[in-house]
């Protein structure tokens, strides 16, 4: 059973190509945040996976909140293991599936980083490669997966890794600000952004998106999906948009 966090596709990517090696499901968080469903059971032999991105070096606050009411039954001791993606590096994000659930294994891939507001998004030719290292690496997650192997296996955590999340993560858990997203004259009114926000904070009025919380997850869902181009977040603009072309959303 592998859980995901998504919001541009690529936790979905690397949980969808571990699944089908495994012979297990994947499922999405956020459809269980919303359906209320917290209580699993696990099948013989089934292990435990959960694959999210890294936001300021540490992970969603969706997905910490699902772990803090995730309650997994099982009638054996069962395997079970982190995989992290993220653009650039992970930081210390592995810590906090260790205070929060069971872990024995925790794993980094590096993906294509779609945090526009401060980047812009890679070429054509970039994304195809880092996509096609993902793949290799997630093959290699899954060899160790089969395999149970335990400890942490992250070659991606970069330089000071315990500094950076303490430094910046802070700046995500206390800020998700919704008051820097706007739409600009491209919106159509199609409703998409309302549909694929994860915390359901998005709304139409007037037939234009409004965001009806002061804080969101920050995935950027609402802005990469968007079909005109007409969410904007910060100094998001001109800068791109990303959905992982190797995955259905």
């Amino acid at each position: 059973m592998i859980f995901y966090f998504t919001a541009t596709g690529n936790s979905k990517f690397i949980a969808n190509r571990i699944a089908a090696a495994v012979s297990e499901p994947s499922i999405n968080i956020a459809e269980c945040m919303e359906k209320g469903q917290y209580s699993f059971e696990l099948s013989e032999g089934e292990g435990l996976g959960f694959v999210v991105p890294v936001f300021y070096y540490g992970i969603p606050m969706i997905v910490s909140e699902f772990l803090s009411r995730l309650q997994i039954s099982a009638t054996r001791d069962y395997y079970s293991y982190a995989v992290l993606n993220c653009g650039s590096t992970t930081g210390d994000a592995g810590r906090f599936f260790k205070r929060l659930i069971k872990i024995d294994a925790v794993f980094g891939i590096k993906t294509v980083d779609n945090y526009v507001p401060m980047f812009s998004i890679a070429c054509e030719s970039e994304i195809t490669e880092r996509l096609d290292n993902a793949e290799h690496h997630a093959d290699n997650v899954i060899d160790a997966v089969k395999k149970k192997v335990t400890g942490i296996h992250n070659e991606v955590a970069g330089r000071l890794p315990r500094l950076m999340t303490s430094l910046f993560y802070p700046l995500y858990s206390r800020g998700r600000k919704t008051k820097k997203f706007r739409a600009n004259g491209n919106c159509d009114n199609c409703g998409l952004c309302e549909k694929v926000c994860p915390r359901r904070v998005i709304s139409l009025a007037d037939r234009r998106p409004v965001w009806n919380e002061p804080r969101c997850e920050i995935c950027l869902a609402c802005l990469h999906r968007c079909p005109a181009a007409a969410i904007e977040y910060g100094k998001s603009a001109g800068r791109g948009q990303f959905v992982n072309p190797r995955v259905e959303l």
